[in-house]
């Protein structure tokens, strides 16, 4: 009874959150006390030690630093300049800020700060040329969300960790190399459906932007660096990044107050809280129950697409990083067992990593609701909002079936 007991204090924590705009994490360290402590007899020194340390570490030092990088301009410089690279060749616009969401995620700032950054400058774009907002919005996000899972950034930290601390093993580039294949298949569906192809021979002027002021460039050095150190080094990317922004604010490459206000607390109480509260139902038998009961729905051929529609809905309706990632990742080492192994932990980690992910353009998840805010004033938001929640389902069967493909012609294993 305790069990399941357990696992409906995740359902409510997240239904409260939901229904009165409160963040998850706050809900959920509550729900770890009085369920944890009061019901379960959990010390309160072992409940604290749930707290995930590292990994609030890393991502806090990550977001530090592309706070400051953000704040001086250096992001917007970078973007700027790149799209300028198209000559004004509509067709290659939509490509660009794939490309350079990608890239830009990959290396630090992850897919919500990305977003934030490209969409705003993509969408202002998009609506002066008359290419697609739909198009241009969701290749933005999904090119974000390609990048968001790299070993450097914070979503692909956060899923690396669960992978490790829960004993599927070190999966390295394994998540990102699937989410950027996935990702950029969809968005070249997206791309020639929504009339990509037309917009061949089309033409735009854009603005060459300004040069790279002192505070940029340093910036743009200190980031190199740290890709550098990190891969070559093998120092922890979050330690490395505390030092690279200690450094920064020393050159006054952006000012310290700004620079740490504008680091998402949010995002960092959202999956530190829940990993908490993820921690207690594991301990009070929570999350033995989940498996069993998602073992006795599959088989071979559709453990990986029912584990895809699982993670996907969940995600469309609430945090891929700090709910679902961290709610299914410790069920896959047991489910896998309860399979008898024919689909390993590994593939059931990045099948909820990726699909966890790739229906974030979902209105109500942030990368869609920012896509509705940098939308021009004379957008029908209205439209929007249908469409992109359409996109959101739509990317959902996409994921279901690729990895349900790759995993039978033995590319995922």
């Amino acid at each position: 009874m305790i069990a399941i007991i357990s696992l409906l204090s995740l359902v409510i924590a997240i239904a409260i959150g939901f229904w009165k705009n409160i963040n998850v994490g706050l809900i959920a360290l509550a729900f770890s006390l009085i369920l944890g402590y009061y019901v379960g007899g959990i010390p309160i020194n072992t409940i604290i030690s749930y707290w995930p340390l590292k990994l609030f570490f890393t991502t806090f030092g990550i977001t530090l630093l592309f706070s400051i990088a953000k704040l001086n301009g250096t992001l917007e410089k970078i973007s700027k300049f790149i799209i300028f690279q198209s000559r004004g060749r509509k067709i290659l616009i939509p490509v660009i800020f794939y490309v350079l969401a990608l890239v830009i995620a990959s290396v630090g700032p992850g897919n919500i700060s990305t977003s934030a950054l490209l969409l705003p400058i993509g969408l202002a774009i998009a609506f002066q040329t008359g290419i697609s907002i739909l198009m241009v919005s969701s290749l933005i996000i999904l090119g974000s969300i390609a990048g968001g899972l790299s070993p450097l950034a914070p979503n692909g930290i956060v899923a690396l960790d669960l992978a490790l601390s829960n004993g599927v093993g070190d999966l390295g580039f394994s998540i990102f190399l699937f989410n950027v294949l996935s990702m950029t298949l969809f968005s070249i569906l997206i791309f020639i459906v929504l009339g990509g192809f037309k917009l061949h021979g089309d033409h735009v002027e854009i603005s060459k932007p300004g040069k790279f002021n002192r505070e940029q460039i340093i910036t743009m050095i200190a980031v190199v660096l740290l890709v550098l150190w990190v891969i070559i080094g093998g120092v922890n990317v979050g330690f490395a990044a505390f030092a690279f922004s200690a450094i920064l604010l020393i050159l006054k490459a952006a000012d310290q107050n700004e620079s740490i206000q504008h680091v998402p607390w949010s995002t960092l109480l959202l999956i530190c809280g829940t990993a908490v509260l993820i921690s207690v139902i594991s301990e009070l038998g929570g999350v033995s129950l989940l498996t069993t009961f998602l073992a006795s729905l599959m088989n071979q051929q559709t453990a990986v697409p029912i584990m895809a529609v699982l993670s996907g809905v969940m995600s469309i309706f609430s945090s891929a990083v700090g709910v679902v990632m961290p709610t299914l990742i410790p069920t896959t080492v047991s489910l896998s067992n309860e399979l008898g192994m024919v689909v390993s932990p590994a593939v059931l980690t990045i099948t909820i990593a990726v699909a966890s992910h790739i229906v974030t353009m979902s209105p109500f998840s942030t990368m869609g609701a920012l896509a509705l805010a940098s939308s021009p004033e004379s957008v029908d938001k209205k439209k929007l909002f249908k469409n992109l929640f359409i996109m959101a389902f739509v990317s959902l069967l996409f994921i279901a079936l690729f990895l349900g493909l790759m995993v039978a012609i033995g590319t995922l294993n």
